[in-house]
């Protein structure tokens, strides 16, 4: 195989060895300056500057720096499935994780975890040229090391991905039985339903199910003649409406003016719409609960 041949069939990264098997130290060096090649936060690995600087490209350049029989895991997983719920700046300081067999030690090194499976790795799945762990076991795996108000979200998110269904989550949650925070998870698989359309819906839903009020309905759809909208959360037979409202949604004069718009639509079907933001969800939740009760009640 050739060179070029075999850094595509890596996907843009290859070792120190393989690159001198093709040219000099001297020619190396000169790549390196000139930009034809980057070098990784992993010593002795590269990567070919025809492929983006993604995290994609860092997480094989991991994996192959670790070597051996091991898959990309929980929020590693995740990302190259689709429903990774963190934050950016989370995802950019988290480390990359991989699952190795059961009697591998626990190996924490730099910007990199290896966590050892008693479930083993037989079931990896390949996800855009990586191997990894598949959707469903991915997204028990995070959830049930995640904090509580992130769990429905990562369902949520798993499911609306369409990389898996509720069932083979429910299957993967009986694998799991007896690992930490399996319980947690398998709790809320009846409540994930995959049809929020943020994360941050997600855990303001799981805010409303914990407290004592009625489960609201997710995606509500209002319809007078041709024209309908949807709330986030609404519970119909009190005709009260949950939004959650991120900055990105009111940037624009014209996001504001469909967003008055639609608020009067609502109030004028009877509906009373109830606005909450991340701070709400985060830090003023028991206000944002006792809120929706006086008029649910």
């Amino acid at each position: 195989m050739s060179f070029d041949a075999l850094v595509n069939s890596q996907g843009g990264v290859f070792t120190r060895d393989q690159a001198l098997a093709a040219c000099s130290v001297p020619e190396l060096r000169s790549r390196i300056r000139r930009g034809v090649w980057r070098r990784t936060s992993w010593r002795g690995i590269f990567v070919d500057a025809r492929y983006p600087d993604d995290v994609q490209s860092r997480i094989r350049a991991a994996a192959l720096w670790l070597g051996g029989d091991l898959v990309a895991s929980h929020s590693t997983a995740a990302l190259l499935w689709g429903f990774d719920v963190r934050l950016p700046h989370a995802v950019a300081a988290d480390d990359l994780h991989f699952l190795g067999p059961a009697d591998l030690d626990n190996r924490r090194l730099a910007g990199l975890q290896v966590h050892p499976s008693s479930l083993g790795t037989d079931d990896a799945e390949l996800r855009r040229g990586l191997w990894c762990t598949p959707a469903a076991r991915t997204a028990c795996d995070v959830a049930r090391t995640a904090d509580p108000i992130d769990v429905l979200a990562t369902l949520d998110a798993a499911l609306g991905s369409g990389k898996c269904t509720r069932e083979q989550v429910a299957r993967e949650c009986h694998a799991q039985r007896g690992l930490r925070g399996i319980r947690q998870v398998a709790d809320l698989v009846r409540w994930a339903d995959g049809l929020a359309e943020s994360p941050m819906e997600s855990r303001m839903r799981w805010r409303f199910l914990r407290s004592d009020l009625p489960a609201p309905q997710v995606q509500f759809t209002v319809r007078r003649g041709r024209r309908s909208h949807r709330l986030d959360l609404g519970w119909p037979e009190h005709k009260v409406g949950a939004e959650f409202d991120g900055l990105e949604a009111h940037m624009t004069r014209r996001q504001l003016t469909d967003d008055r718009d639609r608020h009067n639509f609502f109030t004028e079907e009877g509906w009373l719409l109830l606005h909450f933001t991340a701070g709400d969800i985060y830090r003023r939740h028991e206000a944002m609960i006792a809120t929706v009760s006086r008029h649910v009640r």
